[in-house]
C-alpha cells in the first residue's frame, strides 16, 4: 500500500513541476520576475522532476538510483538550483555576480567524488540552504506584519531542512527501497503543500519577495515627495475603488501614480509597514466588511467579485486573516448585534 501511494505522489510531483513552471512564468502577475529568476524556477522544477522520475523508476522497476550519477548529480544540482531560485525571486534586480558560480562547485566535484560520499554532501548542502532562505526572509524588517501564509512557508523550509539533516544519518541504516520511498514522498509533500498555498493565497510569493527587498535594497524614494504619493494612493483607493479591479497590480498601481515598482513598494512598506499585495487585500476586504451588512440579501459570492477577488476561495482566506472570521459569521454577528 505504502509503495502504491509513493509511486502516485513521485508521479503526481513530476506533473506538478511542469504546471508550476507554466505557472510561474505566463501567471503570478503580483512578482517581478527576472530573466534569471524564470530561468532558475525552470532549472530548480526540472531538477526535482529528474529526482523524483528516477525514485518512480527504483519503486516500479530494478533501477537503483543511487548507483546512478546523473541521480547523484541531481542530489548535488537541486540544493544550488534552489539557491539561484530564492536569490532570483527575492531580489530580481540584484547585480549577477561571477562569484555565484561558486555554488555550481559541489556539482562539478559531484563527477570525481566517490558515489557514497555524495548523497550525505547534498543533503548536508540543501539543509543549510534551507536554513539560509529562513534566516534571509526573517530577517526582514516588515516580517512582524505578514500574513500568517508567510509563517508556512518558513516552517516548511524549517522541516524541511531538518528532513534532510535526517535523512543523511539515516540513510547507512535503511533499506535503498525505503530511502527512495521517503525521500520521495517528502519531495511530493512539500510539493503539494507549496500547490495548494499557491492556489489558496496567491500573493504569497509576491509578499515575501517586496518584504525581502525592503528589508536589503538601498532607498529608491530619493527625490519622491512621499507624503504627496501616500495621498494619492489612498484618494485612488478610497475614492476611486481601483482595488476592484482583480487585475490590478504592483506595475499597474506604479504606473497611476508615476512611479516605479520598487519605488512604490518601498512606499508602501515604509508607510504602512506590509507590502502592496496586503493593502489591496486590506481595502478590499473593508469595503467586503461593509458590503456585507449594507446588503444582507446579496451573497457572499457576489461580494468577493465585486470587492476585486478572483475566486471565493481566496476571498475566504483573507478575510479571514484579517478579521479572524469567515464572512457569513461577519455577517451574522454584525446583523444581530
Amino acid at each position: 500500500m505504502l509503495i502504491h501511494f509513493s509511486v502516485l505522489l513521485t508521479g503526481f510531483t513530476i506533473f506538478s513541476a511542469l504546471s508550476l513552471i507554466f505557472a510561474y512564468l505566463f501567471f503570478l502577475p503580483n512578482l517581478q520576475k527576472s530573466f534569471y529568476s524564470k530561468l532558475a524556477c525552470v532549472v530548480l522544477l526540472c531538477g526535482l522532476a529528474s529526482l523524483q522520475w528516477c525514485h518512480y523508476l527504483s519503486l516500479t522497476s530494478s533501477f537503483q538510483a543511487l548507483d546512478s550519477r546523473f541521480y547523484l548529480l541531481a542530489l548535488l544540482f537541486v540544493p544550488a538550483s534552489f539557491y539561484y531560485f530564492s536569490r532570483f525571486v527575492l531580489y530580481p534586480d540584484a547585480a549577477v555576480r561571477i562569484t555565484q558560480l561558486l555554488h555550481l562547485v559541489p556539482v562539478i566535484a559531484g563527477f570525481f567524488l566517490p558515489e557514497k560520499t555524495i548523497p550525505p554532501i547534498a543533503f548536508m548542502i540543501g539543509s543549510a540552504y534551507c536554513l539560509w532562505y529562513i534566516h534571509l526572509v526573517l530577517k526582514s524588517r516588515t516580517q512582524q506584519n505578514r500574513f500568517h501564509m508567510e509563517r508556512f512557508f518558513f516552517g516548511m523550509f524549517a522541516v524541511m531542512a531538518l528532513s534532510a539533516l535526517l535523512i543523511v544519518v539515516a540513510i547507512p541504516y535503511i533499506e535503498p527501497g525505503m530511502y527512495y520511498m521517503t525521500y520521495g514522498n517528502a519531495i511530493g509533500i512539500a510539493m503539494l503543500l507549496v500547490i495548494t498555498a499557491i492556489m489558496v493565497f496567491p500573493d504569497v510569493l509576491s509578499d515575501i519577495q517586496q518584504a525581502a527587498e525592503m528589508a536589503y535594497a538601498k532607498s529608491k524614494l530619493n527625490g519622491v515627495d512621499v507624503m504627496t504619493k501616500k495621498s494619492q494612493l489612498e484618494a485612488l483607493m478610497q475614492q476611486e475603488s481601483v482595488y476592484q479591479n482583480e487585475k490590478l497590480s504592483l506595475s499597474i498601481m506604479a504606473d497611476m501614480l508615476d512611479l516605479s515598482p520598487h519605488q512604490l513598494s518601498e512606499l508602501v512598506n515604509t508607510e504602512y509597514g506590509f507590502g502592496f499585495s496586503r493593502l489591496v487585500r486590506t481595502q478590499r476586504i473593508e469595503q467586503a466588511k461593509r458590503l456585507l451588512v449594507e446588503e444582507p440579501k446579496t451573497s457572499v459570492l457576489a461580494i468577493s467579485m465585486m470587492t476585486g477577488f478572483q475566486s471565493q476561495s481566496n476571498f475566504y482566506t483573507a478575510f479571514k486573516e484579517v478579521t479572524s472570521d469567515s464572512p457569513a459569521n461577519y455577517r451574522n454577528k454584525q446583523l444581530h448585534r
